[in-house]
């Protein structure tokens, strides 16, 4: 622990496979502290260790840090590095933090499809609905496996939405599944949106028009 906190980039970076190879829980803190290394391999080799530690732990310690690991990772989508924007845009998933919405809609317009790729990940984690119709017109994105990455993370979206949703959930559901029938090869997709809005229907909204 105490290389990962005062090594110089090599000690901080074996220091963090180390502790994941042992999966010493005592250093999940010291990890997640640093997701916020100046260098990125010693980032992403503390995420990897943390996630073959135990979870319930590491989830109260992110928890913890929360706010600071948002605000570091939403200024870091900024980064002139596209390495760094896309690692910034999973751990925002990962963590399931609300408050960087909007710079990850912002970041489904990255110039790196990577950015796009796990900004479209992060999108699909935190569930919102009214981020559907922005995902969409990822769907028509120039790199192949990026429209593959947003196709999957709107039917994580929409498969894990709550059993009672609004009236304007649902609006955004109706956009966002015309949009899907514009786009050429998202027939599945489709498919399995429009199922899923009929069985989100209540009563409140009975007169709710699915698109035909």
């Amino acid at each position: 622990i105490k290389f990962l906190k005062e090594g110089n980039s090599q000690e901080r970076l074996n220091a963090a496979k180390k502790l994941g190879e042992l999966k010493y829980n005592n250093a999940a803190e010291a990890l997640v502290l640093s997701l916020m290394d100046r260098d990125l391999s010693v980032r992403r080799a503390s995420w990897t260790a943390l996630e073959h530690m135990e979870q319930k732990s590491v989830s109260k310690i992110i928890k913890k840090y929360t706010s600071t690991l948002s605000m570091f990772f939403i200024d870091e989508l900024k980064n002139s590095y596209w390495p760094v924007r896309s690692f910034a845009a999973r751990i925002l998933g990962k963590i399931r933090e609300r408050t960087a919405i909007v710079p990850l809609l912002q970041a489904l317009d990255d110039r790196e499809g990577y950015v796009r790729y796990f900004a479209a990940e992060a999108l699909g984690r935190l569930g919102e609905p009214y981020v559907l119709p922005y995902m969409v017109k990822s769907l028509i994105d120039d790199l192949g496996n990026t429209r593959t990455y947003v196709a999957d993370s709107i039917k994580y979206l929409i498969l894990n939405l709550p059993d009672s949703i609004t009236p304007e959930d649902l609006m955004f559901l109706e956009e966002t599944l015309k949009k899907i029938k514009e786009n050429k090869g998202q027939e599945e997709l489709s498919k399995q949106f429009e199922k899923i809005i009929e069985e989100k229907k209540t009563e409140k909204v009975k007169d709710f028009v699915i698109i035909k």
